[in-house]
């Protein structure tokens, strides 16, 4: 899976579905291993079928993600869903700061759980305790109600950040990718301090 993080621009993006963009980009031409070894980093798969319990503890919209936007909350800038709604990316600030500490402590994992009486496989985007917040809101991404997102909304600014995508579509959002990570750190700190 590829996650992006311009340390200039203090943006990213996360790349939920494969395509031809991330074939552009290897770990070579990362800042990332300035800080980890590249070979030891992963999005670990966990099988917890009882986290189900947790999510049911959250409110479960019932307008889609799609029909929610700048209605119930705002894009803190843009996330890319296909024709029918599935998301595909999404775009966030995201400065070197954050976003070493999601790799280094494993933010990005991916879990086997079973909630609404189906399995389902959700990927967390952020620290466990912050994404199962009962705060948070569950948002289906369509009407099919087989792959949704769990967004977390500042109550001040009322501000949406995606932290987790929950799904039984694996043909969208394939394990295999899901699982291989492809950190993508550009204008390093500490890179630039070493001119």
């Amino acid at each position: 899976m590829l996650i992006t993080c311009d340390n200039n621009m203090q943006m990213g993006y996360i790349y939920l579905m494969p395509n031809q963009t991330t074939d552009e980009y290897t770990l070579e031409k990362s800042d990332i291993g300035l800080y980890y070894d590249v070979n030891s980093l992963s999005i670990p798969r966990i099988k917890w079928h009882s986290m189900g319990q947790s999510l049911s503890q959250m409110r479960l919209a019932t307008k889609t993600y799609r029909e929610s936007v700048d209605k119930s909350f705002h894009c803190e800038y843009w996330n890319d869903l296909d024709s029918e709604g599935y998301m595909m990316g999404i775009e966030l600030y995201l400065t070197e700061e954050t976003f070493l500490p999601l790799v280094a402590h494993q933010a990005f994992k991916l879990y086997d759980i079973r909630w609404r009486n189906s399995d389902f496989r959700m990927l967390t985007l952020d620290a466990y305790h912050d994404v199962l917040n009962k705060n948070n809101v569950i948002y289906p991404l369509t009407s099919e109600k087989d792959a949704f997102v769990i967004v977390a909304i500042d109550p001040s600014s009322k501000i949406g950040k995606i932290m987790a995508l929950i799904s039984a579509r694996d043909d969208l959002y394939p394990i295999n990718y899901l699982r291989n990570p492809l950190f993508m750190l550009a204008n390093s700190s500490r890179y630039l301090s070493r001119d």
